[in-house]
Formats: C-alpha cells, structure tokens, sequence
C-alpha cells in the first residue's frame, strides 16, 4: 500500500475519536479531509460499488471501506 493510503487510514483512525458514527462522515467532511469536491463526492456516491449509505435525507460515506474501494479501483478513471 503506498505511504498516502497509509497515512488516510491513520487520519480515519485520528478522526474516529469522539464522533457519534466513527467510521461515517457527512459529504461535506468527507470533501474536507480527502480534498474532493463536494460535487465530484456525490458523483462518486452514484456509483454502484461506492461505499456509502443514506440516512433519511443525509449520505455518509464509509470512511474504512472507502479505502479498500480506492485500491480495488487503482488505476482506473471514475
């Protein structure tokens, strides 16, 4: 796995301390801490394999899975 995936998993870890749905963030703190705008994170969530759920009217994305997702999707244009 190379040194940038590593230090996201390190950053989810960080951010799982003291948030109600630690392993879930909003769209827009998604878009914050992976640097993806927030146009292009619902583009990905219209996507059939993208991990994320909704809540009532609210999407979160799966923040551990979302790393399996981007190595199961190496090289590849989304």
């Amino acid at each position: 796995m190379n040194s940038r995936l590593e230090s996201e998993e390190n950053a989810i870890e960080q951010n799982h301390n003291g948030r109600q749905y630690s392993n879930l963030y909003s769209v827009k703190e998604f878009s914050k801490v992976y640097k993806i705008g927030i146009n292009t994170v619902y583009r990905l969530c219209k996507l059939n394999d993208f991990p994320f759920i909704q809540i009532g009217g609210k999407i979160y994305i799966v923040a551990d899975e979302f790393v399996a997702w981007v190595n199961k999707n190496r090289g590849k244009v989304v």
